[in-house]
């Protein structure tokens, strides 16, 4: 409530920081990054290092507009969250999200048959007109799916591979605002979409790829975003292409290291743990017809869950991508040693080969850590 009242006839990022730096409480409340357009038209952080200091990076950000070094109009907040994890009212479990509901409570149980799914950072962003997010590649290669509140902005996107390479390393973190130069011109002509969202548009694309944002309204552009992978076989062999070394997913140092890709894999095997206890109750049907439905959720999401677990197609095609999915995350070194035989035996029932597939190629080999692709060690699980 407090971030929609600071929000209210607000014209662009500048006049809504200047809000929220008049309420102390809520500064000590959420964090947020302050960006700013530098003269090479690249996005920058204002006081990085200084995440958990709201209050600083206003005070710095309003300083810049103020001397000229930053244009106030362009000015952008990005991933506001709270500091401190609280329950999240639907879902129950502690967050760090603004937001009192998510894509994620709309799906239900249907939510724990994905490979990966974060709305506990899931980040809230405002800017006014030709303000926007610059190009770049999220460091995880997951999808995204996000909600328009208000506003108009352009959304780009980039074929996956060497054509989204290519243009992030020309142009990473490059906000594409008009006047566009040839080169941007040449790039967006590359793009596998260009697409306009509108308020109350719910959109869904590849995070893994190149993109960037740029609101055209008058008005503020409000909207929020959770990173996801679903089960589709060829999302879960793109999402594991994340801490490639070399290659065409590999983006020097803008990419993630093996080593900080276990946490978001740990996450996996849980959410792979998840699905494989709906399978124990009975699947996912009989999951459905003893869940209580949250009083907080309209009754149209239930409904929406019974419909489509009422298509066996769905549920048959569903199950199959579950297989799949455990067999591509086998492949992986740490999958291999971490995941569980129950989830193994659901991968068997759906279909799959139960994880007993041989490695990718060219994997990375963490010194820190005794890997092993011996089917005894399949036990173990993550500590």
């Amino acid at each position: 409530e407090d971030v929609r009242q600071c929000l209210h006839n607000c014209r662009s990022a500048h006049d809504f920081i200047a809000r929220v730096l008049q309420r102390p409480e809520m500064l000590e409340k959420y964090r947020a990054d302050v960006e700013y357009i530098d003269p090479n038209r690249q996005q920058r952080d204002i006081l990085r290092k200084d995440k958990l200091n709201l209050g600083k990076r206003i005070r710095e950000a309003l300083r810049m507009a103020e001397a000229g070094e930053a244009n106030p109009a362009l000015l952008y907040v990005a991933e506001m969250r709270l500091q401190k994890e609280t329950p999240h009212p639907i879902g129950g479990e502690n967050v760090k999200t603004i937001c009192r509901r998510d894509m994620k409570d709309v799906l239900g149980p249907l939510g724990q048959w994905t490979l990966y799914w974060d709305r506990y950072d899931e980040g809230f962003f405002a800017g006014g007109r030709c303000s926007g997010k610059g190009l770049h590649v999220d460091q995880v290669l997951w999808s995204n799916v996000g909600r328009n509140y208000q506003g108009y902005k352009l959304l780009a996107a980039w074929p996956r591979g060497q054509v989204s390479k290519e243009v992030a390393m020309e142009f990473y973190d490059v906000l594409f605002a008009p006047p566009l130069r040839p080169r941007e011109l040449e790039a967006l002509h590359k793009a596998a979409k260009v697409v306009l969202l509108r308020p109350g548009d719910v959109y869904m694309f590849s995070g893994g790829v190149a993109h960037t944002v740029i609101c055209v309204s008058q008005e503020m552009c409000l909207g929020v975003y959770e990173s996801f992978v679903n089960l589709n076989p060829f999302h879960v062999d793109h999402f594991l292409h994340t801490a490639d070394l070399e290659g065409p997913f590999f983006l020097d140092s803008y990419s993630m290291s093996p080593r900080s890709f276990r946490e978001t894999k740990d996450d996996c095997l849980d959410q792979l743990e998840d699905a494989a206890q709906h399978f124990e109750k009975g699947g996912l049907r009989r999951v459905l017809q003893e869940t209580v439905p949250v009083a907080e959720a309209p009754p149209s999401w239930f409904q929406l869950q019974l419909r489509l677990l009422s298509d066996d197609d769905f549920l048959r095609t569903l199950q199959q991508h579950f297989a799949r999915a455990v067999d591509l995350c086998a492949g992986d070194r740490y999958f291999r040693r971490h995941l569980l035989q129950k989830v193994r035996f659901a991968s068997k029932a759906c279909g799959g080969y139960g994880g007993d597939v041989p490695l990718r190629p060219g994997q990375p080999v963490d010194s820190s850590s005794s890997y092993s692709s011996d089917m005894s060690d399949v036990d173990e699980k993550p500590g």
